[in-house]
């Protein structure tokens, strides 16, 4: 089963205007483009020449990107520093009309930078520069803030947790909370060391290595995927699960299925330069859509769609309509 271009329309012309609250760790994404041709007399190092410089929006920052790339309203919940990389963040989040409104700022920690050093389209090394410590009691109390604001308006939640530091116990507790006395998913991009706060989450995408941390069990097979995820559903009181399984495609528990097998949807990438950022592609895509109503099952092939078309792209990405539409109608001349 796949749908056809003019449900994908119908499914994205639904997410229009709609209005998603993404919480989590926001982050700088730089890339540093070159040419390798030697190595250095210093070390048995390369040398890369650098020929261009990219700065994009990554981590919880990213997921926003994607929604408002299919047309969402994203409205971002982080923390940030009044530092340099924190006005460059806040610049580029103004370029795309993301909102900083319900961003908070703690001082006590650095913006976080992620820089990928590529050399003929091959990543040769990631320089992360980040405080590993959690956020203090007063931004923890900004982010609830926040999250009690922007959950008056939306219709879902993204947590995009990096265990940066953003998704607290005492955050969590918020959440819980508003979700539940607004009647509004939660749907959670997962780090297995936080596995304890996604408990009676509506939803939760991790990929196959990220169930299998997550379940204790393997999670490669059909058969070993499929009870990972009956196991985690139970574990933590789930609604569904979405797994991304990488050139397999996905595995979704939809709510409506009591969890016991698996919905297997084949990959729809063609070609795969870059798998970074494609977890923020789909839970953004996913969640826009579920948070219009629509069956899980055609919430997880669109996502599935549009995460085929950004690992074809080099670096953290996005989707728009457009390419969206455009590759369902390449796939019917098929």
């Amino acid at each position: 089963m796949r749908l056809g271009r003019e449900q994908a329309a119908s499914l994205l012309d639904l997410v229009r205007g709609h209005k998603v609250a993404v919480l989590g760790d926001l982050m700088l994404d730089e890339y540093l483009f070159g040419e390798v041709s030697r190595i250095s007399p210093e070390a048995p190092v390369p040398i890369l020449r650098v020929e261009r410089e990219l700065a994009v929006l990554g981590g919880a920052a990213n997921v926003a990107a994607n929604l408002k790339a299919i047309g969402a309203e994203p409205l971002l919940v982080g923390t940030l520093q009044q530092d340099a990389a924190g006005a460059r963040l806040t610049a580029l989040l103004a370029a795309q009309d993301i909102g900083p409104d319900w961003l908070v700022l703690d001082p006590t920690r650095p913006t976080i930078i992620k820089t990928r050093v590529i050399g003929q389209r091959q990543q040769m090394i990631r320089i992360d520069r980040e405080d590993p410590g959690g956020c203090p009691p007063e931004a923890q109390e900004g982010l609830c803030a926040s999250l009690a604001r922007t959950l008056e308006d939306a219709s879902a939640l993204i947590i995009s947790d990096y265990a940066k530091g953003a998704v607290s116990q005492p955050v969590m507790d918020c959440v819980r909370a508003l979700c539940a006395a607004r009647g509004i998913p939660w749907i959670v991009d997962p780090k297995p060391s936080q596995m304890a706060l996604y408990q009676g989450a509506t939803c939760v995408t991790p990929n196959t290595k990220e169930l299998s941390e997550l379940a204790g069990r393997p999670a490669k097979g059909d058969a070993d995927m499929a009870e990972a995820g009956r196991s985690l559903i139970a574990g933590l009181g789930l609604q569904g699960l979405l797994v991304t399984r990488s050139e397999k495609g996905m595995a979704l528990f939809a709510a409506d299925e009591h969890h016991r097998e698996p919905w297997l949807i084949p990959t729809e990438a063609r070609e795969v330069f870059d798998v970074s950022g494609a977890g923020d592609t789909v839970i953004a895509v996913f969640s826009a859509a579920l948070s219009t109503g629509v069956d899980w099952r055609d919430a997880a092939m669109l996502a599935n769609a549009a995460a085929g078309i950004v690992v074809g792209k080099m670096g953290t990405a996005t989707a728009t309509p457009a390419e969206i539409l455009r590759h369902y109608q390449d796939q019917e001349a098929l």
